[in-house]
C-alpha cells in the first residue's frame, strides 16, 4: 500500500510516517516545504530512506502528486494560533488552498482513501463536558476557523464527488521533536536556563494531552477501520490546567513550582478559549485505546528534552 504523507517533516507527520515504515510496511510518500535541516531530523536515519520525498507548497502546482497514491493523509498545515492572529493570509493560504488542491488531485486520481487531520479547536470552548463529533463549528480565531473550511472541503468531496473522505479531530498533541516555542519544549527549556515558565492569562484554561504516538496508532486504524463521510475524534480524555501542566513540567525537573508568571493574553491571544474537551467513544467502539497515560507520558517528554537540549535551541 501506498501512503501519502502531507507535512512529512512536521511534528505529527513525521511520527506517523515512522510509524508506517516501522510497523505498518507501507511505501511511504512524504511531501513537504524543502525545510531546514533541523526539522529533516524528526525522521530517524533508520527511516529517512524507505520515505520517498517530495517537495513543494500544496497552495502552488502539485500536478500529478496524488497519481499511483492508494492512502493520502494530510497532516499538512499553519498551527500557531499567536501567529495566525497576527498575519491570517498565510493560515487562508495553508488550510485552505493548500487543503482545495490537494482534493483536486484526489479527485482527479481517485485514492482509495483521504483523512484530514484537524483540531478540537473549530469548536470553540466548551466550560464543562466534552464535543461529539455532531456538535456544530464554533471556532474563534483564524487558525481554527481555516482549518474548519479545510474539514468542511474534505467532506463536502465526499458528498459531491464520491471521494472517501474521513475527518479526524484531536486534542492537544506532546511528544519528542515538538517544535520548540510549543508548551512542552518551551517550558523545558525555561525551567532548564532558570527562567519563569510564561503561562497566559489566569493559567485556569484547561486542555486535554494526547501523546503523538496514540494519536498516530489512531489513523493508522482508521486506514483499515475508518467509515468514508465521518468525523473521528482522537482524544486521550486526560486534561490539565496551564498552571498545573507548568508546575508539573517543573517538579519533574526539580525546579521550585513558583518558577512561573502569568502573562496577560488579551492583546497576544484575544478571544483565547478557556477550555477545549473531545469525545472519543466513537473511535474506542472501534478497538483503538491510548498507550500512554498523561502522568508517564509527560515525565518521558520532559525528560527527553532535557537529555536533548540541542533541539531546544
Amino acid at each position: 500500500m501506498k501512503v501519502l504523507v502531507t507535512g512529512v517533516f512536521g511534528f505529527i507527520g513525521s511520527h506517523f510516517a515512522e510509524m508506517l515504515v516501522k510497523e505498518g510496511g507501507c511505501r511511504v510518500v512524504g511531501f513537504d516545504r524543502n525545510t531546514d535541516q533541523k526539522n529533516k531530523l524528526r525522521i530517524s536515519s533508520a527511516t529517512r530512506n524507505y520515505i520517498h520525498y517530495v517537495h513543494g507548497d500544496l497552495a502552488g502546482d502539485i500536478s500529478g502528486l496524488v497519481e499511483d497514491i492508494d492512502i493520502v493523509v494530510h497532516f499538512a498545515a499553519k498551527t500557531f494560533v499567536d501567529h495566525s492572529i497576527k498575519d491570517p493570509s498565510a493560515f487562508v493560504r495553508s488550510n485552505i488552498i493548500g487543503t482545495y488542491n490537494l482534493l483536486e488531485q484526489c479527485r482527479l486520481y481517485k485514492p482509495k482513501l483521504y483523512i484530514q487531520v484537524s483540531t478540537d479547536e473549530v469548536y470553540g470552548a466548551i466550560l464543562e463536558g466534552s464535543y461529539k463529533e455532531d456538535a456544530p463549528l464554533n471556532p474563534t480565531n483564524p487558525y481554527s476557523a481555516t482549518k474548519a473550511a479545510g474539514d468542511m472541503l474534505a467532506l463536502s468531496y465526499h458528498n459531491t464527488y464520491g471521494l472517501n473522505t474521513i475527518v479526524t479531530r484531536t486534542e492537544n498533541n506532546y511528544g519528542k521533536f515538538q517544535h520548540p516555542q510549543k508548551v512542552f519544549p518551551n517550558f523545558t527549556n525555561k525551567a532548564l536556563i532558570g527562567e519563569p515558565l510564561p503561562v497566559y492569562g489566569d493559567g485556569q484554561h484547561a486542555r486535554m494531552w494526547l501523546r503523538v504516538e496514540d494519536h498516530c496508532s489512531a489513523i493508522c486504524l482508521l486506514m483499515d477501520k475508518g467509515q468514508p463521510g465521518e468525523i473521528y475524534h482522537v482524544a486521550g480524555e486526560e486534561e490539565l490546567k496551564n498552571l498545573d501542566l507548568a508546575k508539573k513540567i517543573l517538579r519533574i525537573l526539580d525546579r521550585p513550582e513558583d518558577q512561573y508568571e502569568l502573562i496577560p493574553d488579551h492583546d497576544i491571544r484575544p478571544g483565547h478559549d478557556k477550555r477545549y474537551a473531545l469525545d472519543s467513544s466513537k473511535i474506542k467502539a472501534l478497538g483503538w485505546t491510548p498507550k500512554y497515560d498523561l502522568d508517564g507520558g509527560i515525565e518521558e517528554v520532559v525528560k527527553w528534552y532535557r537529555d536533548n537540549d540541542w533541539w531546544l535551541r
